[in-house]
Order: structure tokens, then C-alpha cells, then sequence
């Protein structure tokens, strides 16, 4: 799903919400939270650890997005149509999260304000991720690409092993290495 960026006392309801009624789960690295094609009912959100988005096929496989601390886990079409999920989620490195099964956020979301209007704001934010994501694949380059993917994630890019970074980018793990390092001689910290 995706991580919102609100500190407001309806974020903070949210976030005990899940603390509250969800029930806490740890993740090995390489674990799969949910599993492409396959339905799940619920909703997590990550207290501490990382994860990867994937679609698989047999022989390759895409990664959509990562998700880090203070993120949310789902597949929308998974949850409200009870459709098997196209991507896995599978956690890079030790996790915790708090999942809330279906039925309970279904009724938060018909009962508390601060629940809808989350949903409303976190809808947003998906759609315009996804947005960018679509577009950047289609109108940029490589290079491009890999500039925008450190905007997004360079406070993470230790965490995200340089082949989940070359699934990512949609290039290959020498390509990633090539960029990596003329990117980083142009911009030195």
C-alpha cells in the first residue's frame, strides 16, 4: 500500500486504532506478508521494518514499491472485492507490524470520521504514487529513473539490496551498479 505523511490527532486515533485492535506479527527477512494470487483479509501497518512489493512470474520479477516504518499493508482490489492479490508482500529485513483483520476496519470505517477521512487521504496518495510510478516507467530513461527512485528512497537505500533495486528500476543488477556510481561521483555527500 503506501505511507502517508500526517501528524495531525486523527493520525495519531489511526495509528492507536491498529495498536489497540490489531494484533502485533514479526516478520523473518524473506517472509511473505501476503502471497500473489492469493486472498487476504486484512490490513497492516508497519511499526518497524521494510518491505517490497512483487509481481512475480516464472522466470522474472517487478518490484512496485517498498514500504518502510509508519507504511500501510494491503492489496485494495484483495480487500474490498475479495479478489486474490496480484503482487506479494514480502518483508527485506526483521519486521513488525499491526495487522487489522477486514471485518473490524470495515466497521471503523462505517462508525469513526477520522477512519474515513483517512481512507479518503490515503486513496489520494496511492493514486498519485501510482501515477508517478506509470509515468516515470514510461517517459524516462534509465538514469532518470534511478535519480527519481534516490529522491524517493535515500533515506531507505541501504536497506534495498541492489538487485531489488534493479527489479525495481526495470533494469538489469549491472546497469543499477553503473548508475550507482555515477550518480554518487556527481553528487558526493
Amino acid at each position: 500500500m503506501t505511507q502517508l505523511q500526517n501528524h495531525t490527532d486523527e493520525w495519531a486515533q489511526i495509528i492507536e486504532i491498529f495498536q489497540n485492535k490489531g494484533k502485533l506479527i514479526k516478520l523473518r527477512k524473506k517472509e511473505f506478508y501476503a502471497k500473489q494470487n492469493e486472498s487476504f483479509d486484512s490490513i497492516g501497518y508497519v511499526k518497524k521494518g521494510a518491505f517490497k512489493l512483487v509481481y512475480h512470474n516464472t522466470k522474472k520479477q517487478w518490484i512496485k514499491s517498498f514500504l518502510f516504518e509508519g507504511s500501510f499493508l494491503g492489496s485494495i482490489p484483495s480487500i474490498l472485492q475479495k479478489k486474490p492479490s496480484t503482487y506479494s508482500i514480502i518483508s527485506i529485513e526483521t519486521s513488525e507490524v499491526f495487522v487489522l483483520p477486514k471485518n473490524v476496519w470495515k466497521q471503523l470505517f462505517g462508525e469513526e470520521s477520522s477512519f474515513q477521512k483517512f481512507l479518503i487521504q490515503f486513496l489520494t496518495t496511492l493514486y498519485l504514487k501510482k501515477e508517478k510510478r506509470v509515468s516515470d516507467f514510461l517517459l524516462l530513461n534509465a538514469r532518470h529513473r534511478y535519480q527519481e527512485f534516490i529522491k524517493e528512497y535515500y533515506p531507505h537505500i541501504s536497506r534495498i539490496s541492489q538487485i531489488d533495486q534493479a527489479a525495481y528500476l526495470g533494469i538489469t543488477n549491472v546497469e543499477v551498479s553503473r548508475l550507482r556510481k555515477r550518480f554518487f561521483a556527481n553528487n558526493p555527500e
